[in-house]
Parts: C-alpha cells; structure tokens; sequence
C-alpha cells in the first residue's frame, strides 16, 4: 500500500457536482471525493505506462489531514469531525463544544413526526437540553486521538475542562484553521472574438486555499492499493515494484480537481490500518467500506462482525458517502431500524455527464453519524462485496462502525 501527501503549490477546487452556469458563483467543497485524488493518482499510472488505468486501484483510503508542527517535527492526522459535535453560534464562548446525542423523550409532541418533516425511518431527533445556549454544527476536523474519545464518550468532557484549553486546540480544529477561501474571477472568452462574451461572460470562484503558517503546514493524506490483478497491469507486466517507481519518478506532481490545479506530492510505502492501529483497539470497533446490497451489509477488506438482535450500533463516515437510495431504507432493508442521524449539508455527486446532460444525487458528508439498533442477528462480512470498489466513487463510504 502506498502513502500519497498531498501538498498544492496554488490553490484547488473540488467540485461538488452541483449545476453551473455562466453568471454563476461557484464554491469548492473539503475534504474533496475520493474519487477526485484516485483519478489524479491513476492518471500518472496512464501517462507513465500508457494502459487503461481506471481500474487499476483497488482501495483508496481518504482523503485525511496531516498537520506537521515544525519545530517539533510532529506529525498528526486529522478525520472530519463527527456531525454531532456542535459549538457556541455566538462568538463570546469560543471554546464551548456539546456531543449531541438522540432524544429519548418522546412525550414532547414538538419532535412527533407529524410536526416535523422527518422521515418514518428515522425514529427520533438529536437535541441540546441543558441550556438556552444557541449552538451550531462544529465545521473541521478530529485527531485520532480525540476520536478515541468520542468513541469511549469521554469527548465532552474532554473539550468542556478548561484546563486542557491547549490541548484541545491541538486536537480539534476548525475547517477555516486548516484552508482558507481564495475568490477569483473568471471571464468566458469568446474565442473567435477574443472578447468576453455579453451573456454570463463573468463569473466567481471560490478555490480552496491549504494554510501554511511557520508554526505548523497542512497537506492532504491518502492510501492507496492497486489491483495487481487487473488485466491491465498484468499486460504491461506491472507488478507493486514497477507502480512504485513509477510514481518515484520525477517530478512529483499531479494535476487534481477542478482547473487541474498541480500538486506536489510524497510517496511512503504506508499501510492505511497500521496508521489507525490505535482508533481500531477500541471495543467492538472495525473500519472499512461499507455496501449495501441483497438486504445484507458488506465490509472491506474482508472482517466479519456479528451483531446481536437489540444491540445498538453506531456508523460514523470518514469519507463521503454514495448509496443508490435514502440509506436509512437501506439500513431497514439489512435489519438496522434508524433511531437517529445527524449531518451536515448535504453534497452533490455526478452520476453521469456529458455536454448535453448532467446527472447528478445527493451524497452523504464526511463526518455524518447514524445510531442504530438490530432487528435481527446480523453478520456483516465481505461476502459479496468484491464489485465495492468497481464503480466511479472508489473510496467513498468507508465507515467506522461501533457496537455500544
């Protein structure tokens, strides 16, 4: 398996797959698909080898943040924060966060279905109680270990002891810590005029923009593992030695997301699992790619989980999530009935394009959280799930999974 550090020279955008038009504002999403940075990865493999190379990564693993402290040298990789950690609206309480978990309380007639707009498959709400304080989503990033601790529900804890104002400042960090927005604009040229053209000629975009501050840079991070089965590979006689040098060539760049914005890139031989050996020695917790189909759940690689019938199990997304239909009907499908789920927005994902036509579905965020409960004895495994990684959103849908 290899390690991928990405680090951009300029700015990037990574399309969410939403509609534009000319006259338009456009806005990059982060983290970006994992899709995004397989396709930029695959493509040095084509220009390189001069094969198809489309299927020729089995399992991507991110995209991550990596934070390196400069004077200590110290490395830390940061998840999407889970959606229900939530902080102060108003700015007079800085360090004021809250794990919001499902409400029980059922008798309030506010949360009954009939008085909201929320969907028979999903039982109940997440709800702040203990004050009037107005509170909004937390928008970055966890480090491992404090994942850890929102795991073991020590996490509120943890960030509500105003002694460790310091370490949690190194442990959890908002988005706009770690990349800033860039406005640019961009004019349509008319290309047998050589003027800007009079209909929605002018637009705004709205690139992403990795800080680097002397004290600490941020990159982006991914794992990747190539099919070395793939006929492809096997034509060109490219086994996991022959793709390693080809991505030790110089120079290391890519061309990744929207206007092929150039990276630079670090190349470590890295295994994904290693790196989260401490998430994963947490109780009754597995890691890997989530598939729904057959009215079965599968996972990848190959580990098998068995669940009791009443057992009430947690899955929280480390990377964007794209499912066929509304997941909780899936998960009622495979024998989970949701109590409750937060998330937040709710990205677009292409299913299609062309110059005519755009096809597109909304895709579950990063960072989204699902608590559910088992109908039934289930077994996931990876029966089946060998055709997971064979679509357009390689990557997508791993989870971490955690029995209560």
């Amino acid at each position: 398996m290899l390690k991928f550090e990405f680090k951009p020279f300029d700015v990037l955008f990574f399309g969410s797959g939403k509609p534009f038009n000319r006259g338009d504002d456009a806005s990059s999403i982060f983290p970006p698909f994992p899709h995004t940075l397989a396709g930029a990865i695959s493509q040095r493999l084509t220009t390189f080898s001069k094969i198809e190379s489309s299927r020729t990564i089995k399992f991507i693993f991110g995209p991550f943040v990596k934070r390196l402290t400069t004077i200590s040298e110290e490395e830390t990789l940061f998840f999407p924060a889970p959606s229900n950690i939530y902080t102060a609206r108003k700015e007079d309480k800085p360090d004021f966060f809250c794990i919001l978990n499902p409400f029980e309380n059922m008798s309030l007639k506010l949360f009954l279905s009939q008085n909201t707009n929320k969907p028979n498959t999903i039982y109940t709400f997440c709800v702040y109680t203990k004050d009037e304080t107005e509170i909004e989503p937390f928008n970055g990033f966890v480090s491992m270990k404090y994942l850890k601790h929102w795991l073991d529900g020590t996490l509120e804890n943890k960030l509500s002891n105003t002694e460790n104002k310091v370490e949690n400042k190194n442990n959890i960090i908002k988005l706009d810590e770690i990349c800033q927005n860039d406005e640019r604009i961009g004019i349509k040229i008319n290309p047998e005029q050589g003027t800007v053209e009079k209909d929605s000629g002018v637009y705004r975009v709205s690139f992403k923009k990795l800080k680097t501050e002397p004290a600490e840079e941020f990159s982006l991070v991914v794992w990747a593992e190539f099919d070395l089965e793939d006929e492809n590979l096997k034509k060109a006689n490219l086994g996991y030695e022959q793709i390693k040098a080809i991505f030790e060539k110089e120079p290391h760049v890519l061309k990744v997301g929207g206007e092929s914005k150039t990276v630079f890139y670090k190349l470590e031989e890295s295994s994904f699992f290693d790196e989260i050996k401490d998430l994963l020695e947490t109780e009754n917790t597995i890691v890997g790619f989530l598939k729904c189909e057959n009215d079965s759940l599968s996972m990848i690689p190959k580990k098998v989980s068995k669940i009791e019938k009443g057992e009430k199990v947690q899955f929280l997304f480390l990377t964007h999530g794209v499912s066929g239909s509304f997941l909780p009907d899936l998960l009622r499908r495979c024998g989970f009935r949701t109590i409750s789920m937060t998330m937040n927005g709710c990205p677009n994902v292409t299913l299609y394009s062309s110059k005519s036509k755009r096809f597109f579905s909304k895709a579950i965020p990063a960072g989204t959280v699902i608590w559910t409960v088992a109908e039934k004895d289930i077994e996931i495994s990876s029966e089946n799930a060998c055709t997971l990684s064979q679509n357009n959103f390689i990557g997508s849908n791993l989870v971490l999974i955690r029995k209560e």
